[in-house]
């Protein structure tokens, strides 16, 4: 079932801010990398921004076991979109409190390269980025293809949480860890084509069992929408080229998360949403 678009998108376009005490605090512990917990910081950050987002089908988070998050990439001035990851980090910590915590994969570095109308230095959005990758725990995936050597370095580790986790002892299996993505990696608010490469990326996230959970971001009045779809396995489509395996394993995650989505925002996965059963 999808989203109505009659009750949907009609956002107040309010303003998502850190606030200040907490936001000093994280800055202070970039430098020396103190360790902090994405769910607790979350939660707070989103406390400060009432109304708290509205979650549907929290019941669809997994309680137990590894598993990868894909969300669409939604954002829009005054809601950057790591507000929305926020929003993951603590529904997945209040289904799964015993169990490690998500592990966004993110950008190495800002992508706009501005922070509203100060330009950022390459070096120091890179430096940020790290850095927060190391007090959250979260992978760094390197932009652009130039840096081949970092992305599979970022692939073998997100492999190592999910891999071990699925083909695990009884203990791994009921403290699986979470990865999440949006494999847009780009965007505003209707879907655009996920990037080339990830299809082949998830696929092999996934090949030793571990499902994917589709999420679908969007605003309704005040509330910013995080709405949990069921989990699911990728069909078998195998093909000798790997370009076009890889946009159909794409085509089937992007349906997946388009479906939580009113229709006004299905973009370009419009008619593969349309046509899916």
């Amino acid at each position: 079932m999808t989203v109505q678009d009659s009750d949907a998108q009609t956002g107040s376009h309010k303003t998502y801010h850190f606030p200040r005490l907490l936001l000093i605090k994280i800055a202070v512990g970039l430098l020396p990398g103190f360790k902090r917990s994405a769910a607790v910081d979350s939660l707070r950050i989103l406390r400060g921004n009432p109304p708290l987002p509205r979650v549907i089908g929290l019941e669809n988070i997994p309680v137990e076991g590894p598993f990868v998050i894909v969300a669409n990439h939604y954002e829009r001035l005054g809601l950057p979109t790591y507000f929305a990851g926020m929003a993951v980090c603590a529904a997945v910590a209040e289904r799964r409190p015993a169990s490690p915590e998500t592990r966004w994969i993110i950008t190495s570095e800002w992508l706009s390269r501005h922070f509203g109308p100060i330009p950022i230095p390459i070096w120091l959005s890179r430096w940020a980025f790290g850095r927060v990758g190391v007090v959250y725990g979260f992978i760094t995936m390197p932009k652009g293809d130039e840096k081949t050597a970092g992305r599979a370095a970022a692939l073998r580790q997100a492999l190592a949480v999910v891999g071990s986790s699925a083909a695990g002892s009884e203990t791994r299996r009921h403290n699986g860890q979470t990865v999440a993505l949006t494999p847009e990696a780009g965007g505003k608010g209707t879907l655009v084509e996920a990037m080339p490469g990830s299809g082949l990326f998830l696929e092999m996230l996934t090949k030793r069992g571990a499902p994917l959970l589709p999420v679908g971001f969007y605003e309704e009045g005040e509330h910013l929408i995080v709405r949990f779809g069921e989990p699911f396995r990728l069909r078998k489509e195998r093909r000798t080229d790997r370009e076009e395996q890889d946009r159909l394993v794409r085509e089937q995650i992007m349906v997946a998360i388009g479906r939580l989505l009113p229709q006004s925002m299905w973009g370009f996965y419009a008619e593969a949403i349309d046509k899916s059963p």
